[in-house]
């Protein structure tokens, strides 16, 4: 057994991690005996991955002070604690479900926190969780140094060389290299944005739909945000092969809408008859029927074209509006 072992400058406490209490973080003062103290993060990994089949162990710590501690699972979730509270203030997921290998934080930014598991390097915020950046090498990484109040950053791999990254927002070159400065002021340039028109955004859920999980962590997911990005071709491979059946139910959705739009533009709308004076709206509508199949047929009709216009004619409007100008039909007949 080997246990993970952190000691802050501040307070006498021990971090401990045994292989048996597997997602448990134990805490010890050296001057008691008993412990002190003891966290169980699997629940909160677990919660916030959505796998509750596998319980996750703790595979790193380490301290930012006497209050603030981050714990790495084994599962790629880093989890913010204040020692105070057995509850993360904020939990950070690397997407990829690999042990997290080491977490640091910068010295020059507290706010900027560095963690790494076997495919990538993540620089992002403890509070927010906003990515920084990240850095993705093609071999498997095993350690990070970061150079303390500098912008230098060397990545340990099984390749025979060192990565070594210099990025400026996180602060200026060691002094024993400052030409960094120098050369990184010459191929500053403006920053543009990442367009994947070729790839298809995928959540966890969609992946295990299409039975594409067993991918997490190759080449062929590249983990973004909440979720992964796939090729195209690939995700509409998976597609059909999921979804045997897809491309006949759209068919059949897309001749049911011209059915129905061409049902819509074959219905001949209802006239609005008006309340006031209705026995002379009805006649007019009546004589303006006649019209038009007159006139389809090219026979003459005498006046009736010029009462068409009687119901739209904004000066007949109120004879058909105002109560005031009902016709008494009984009066008339006298």
């Amino acid at each position: 057994m080997s246990p993970i072992i952190k000691l802050p400058e501040l307070q006498n406490l021990l971090a401990d991690h045994p292989a048996f209490k597997k997602g448990h973080l134990e805490c010890y003062d050296p001057r008691v005996r008993s412990l002190v103290g003891n966290i169980d993060c699997a629940v909160y990994a677990n919660s916030n991955s959505g796998n509750s089949f596998s319980l996750p162990a703790v595979s790193c710590i380490k301290f930012k002070d006497a209050l603030n501690i981050a714990v790495g699972t084994s599962t790629g979730q880093i989890l913010m604690f204040d020692i105070r509270s057995n509850k993360p203030y904020f939990i950070k997921d690397h997407n990829y479900n690999l042990p997290i290998k080491r977490i640091d934080f910068h010295t020059l930014n507290d706010d900027y926190v560095l963690s790494i598991d076997k495919k990538i390097c993540k620089i992002w915020n403890r509070h927010t969780g906003k990515n920084l950046t990240s850095i993705e090498p093609a071999t498997p990484l095993n350690d990070m140094l970061n150079i303390p109040g500098s912008g230098l950053i060397c990545l340990t791999n099984d390749s025979p060389k060192i990565f070594v990254y210099y990025i400026p927002t996180l602060g200026n070159a060691p002094k024993w290299c400052t030409f960094l400065d120098n050369i990184t002021e010459e191929l500053e340039e403006k920053p543009a944005d990442t367009v994947y028109d070729d790839y298809k955004f995928l959540t966890l859920k969609e992946l295990n739909t299409l039975g594409l999980s067993h991918l997490i962590g190759s080449d062929l997911l590249r983990a973004y945000m909440h979720g992964y990005f796939m090729d195209i071709r690939l995700y509409n491979q998976a597609k059909s092969v999921a979804e045997p059946f897809a491309f006949a139910e759209y068919r059949k959705q897309k001749l049911r809408a011209k059915i129905d739009l061409k049902r819509e533009k074959s219905r001949v709308p209802l006239p609005i008859v008006p309340t006031v004076n209705k026995e002379l709206a009805e006649k007019l509508l009546h004589d303006e029927g006649d019209f038009i199949v007159n006139k389809k047929t090219n026979r003459k009709v005498g006046d009736t074209e010029r009462t068409l216009s009687i119901l739209k004619d904004p000066r007949f409007r109120s004879l058909f509006t105002n109560p005031d100008m009902q016709i008494d039909v009984n009066r008339m007949l006298r």
